[in-house]
């Protein structure tokens, strides 16, 4: 065989155990709880926010997004407002409560004060 077959037979085997990893961490997520889940996910958003390529990566999507020449400027743009700017998820302000509240209030008039006034009689 020469370098090239071995070197497709070695990309081949790598994506297939790619793949069946990421179909057993999928069955695995399957059978977890829900609480399970969110606890994972607020492992995976901790190991996110303290990766350290986080700058030169939120760094780059930019530059691609604000490049009206590259052709990954739309997907940039998606990823930016759908992922970066809904920082709720990440913030506690989510755990507050979004009701209305609305205070009516009135005047507070110590006493009525009534004024007289002649009517006027008309002569005929």
């Amino acid at each position: 065989m020469s370098y090239s077959d071995d070197r497709k037979e070695e990309m081949k085997a790598r994506k297939k155990a790619v793949r069946d990893t990421a179909r057993a961490e999928k069955k695995a997520m399957a059978k977890m709880t829900r609480s399970q889940q969110q606890i994972r996910l607020a492992e995976l958003k901790t190991e996110f926010l303290t990766h350290s390529s986080l700058d030169r990566y939120v760094r780059k999507l930019f530059d691609i997004a604000l490049d009206d020449d590259h052709n990954g400027q739309l997907g940039a743009i998606k990823i930016i407002a759908d992922r970066i700017l809904p920082t709720a998820s990440f913030s506690g302000e989510n755990k507050t409560s979004n009701a209305v509240s609305i205070n009516i209030t009135g005047l507070q008039i110590g006493g009525v004060e009534v004024e007289e006034k002649e009517v006027p009689v008309s002569i005929q």
